[in-house]
């Protein structure tokens, strides 16, 4: 089967970063253009995991037919023009290149467990005789355009079809746990993909010396504010048409970037969905390229 491999970006690594010493990795907080709320965890050191644990599990595929896909638009004004999915493209590359060339050149503080990560993916791709061209210009690609979770998967699987010819049968989704349910039972549910093809593999943020009970209470929080801002909302407004959701999209596209993929129009992204059910049942359901014949 086709296997499409999202990795929902977060951020932008930012190459340039002449504030922190040593090398830029990509492991130092100061290295990405991160928000407040991104710093407590650790949540960079994720966003690498993303990226390496969607490579391995591609690079595990022996029916060559994954292809690995970072998700995400031009977010950040001080950023430029370069996009989350962009910036996670060339920190994996980075990476890998240095694992490759000069393995015992790594940062004394750069993590064990990311270092372990690059080193199985370094041995899967001499065993399958891929080489880091091969992997990053024809099983690795970027979409642009996604500005929250619901055009991560849908946006993703266009660009999946424009990258190969095809679209993917299967979905893999690498991300943050406690956004699974609103991948898996919303977004998932409101483009008619097959709930028994798509999986999601969660990596969690993982904040410094904190004790059970102040790690407890730090993933109730996340949980608290993932039903709040993005669980509650989506299920009342599933394609994000409307203003809290479309408010919050315009906010994160400075650069006023649109879309190409022309299938994407039969969602009317550019105005409010009177009734999504109703627009689900007439529209969506049954009549997708990926949906379930009956």
């Amino acid at each position: 089967m086709s296997h499409l491999i999202i990795v929902p970006c977060h951020s932008i690594w930012n190459q340039f970063a002449d504030n922190c010493k040593g090398d830029n990795l990509g492991h130092l907080p100061g290295q990405w253009f991160l928000a407040p709320f991104q710093l407590e965890g650790n949540d960079h050191l994720a966003f690498i995991k993303h990226g390496l644990q969607a490579i391995r599990t591609m690079a595990k595929d022996p029916s060559n037919k994954s292809v690995v896909i970072f998700s995400g638009s031009q977010t950040k004004i001080p950023a430029g023009c370069i996009s989350e999915a962009q910036s996670y493209f060339f920190l994996m590359w980075r990476l890998l290149e240095r694992v490759y060339s000069n393995p015992d050149s790594f940062p004394k503080e750069f993590p064990q467990e990311i270092l372990a990560y690059l080193i199985d993916i370094k041995s899967i791709l001499f065993l399958r005789q891929i080489s880091l061209q091969d992997l990053f210009t024809s099983l690795i690609t970027t979409e642009e355009y996604a500005l929250d979770s619901f055009e991560n998967l849908l946006f993703s699987l266009y660009r999946f079809r424009e990258y190969t010819g095809e679209f993917a049968e299967k979905i893999t989704i690498v991300g943050f746990g406690f956004k699974e349910k609103r991948f898996l039972e919303l977004h998932a549910r409101a483009i008619d993909f097959p709930k028994d093809n798509i999986r999601y593999v969660a990596i969690d943020p993982k904040p410094e010396g904190y004790d059970s009970k102040k790690l407890k209470a730090y993933f109730d929080e996340l949980e608290s504010l993932e039903q709040r801002n993005a669980l509650e909302l989506f299920a009342s407004d599933w394609y994000g048409t409307r203003r809290a959701l479309r408010v919050k999209k315009k906010t994160r596209n400075p650069f006023k970037r649109v879309n190409g993929y022309h299938k994407v129009k039969l969602f009317d992204l550019s105005g409010a969905i009177d009734d999504d059910e109703v627009f689900f049942e007439t529209y969506i359901k049954g009549k997708m390229p990926w949906s379930v014949r009956l």
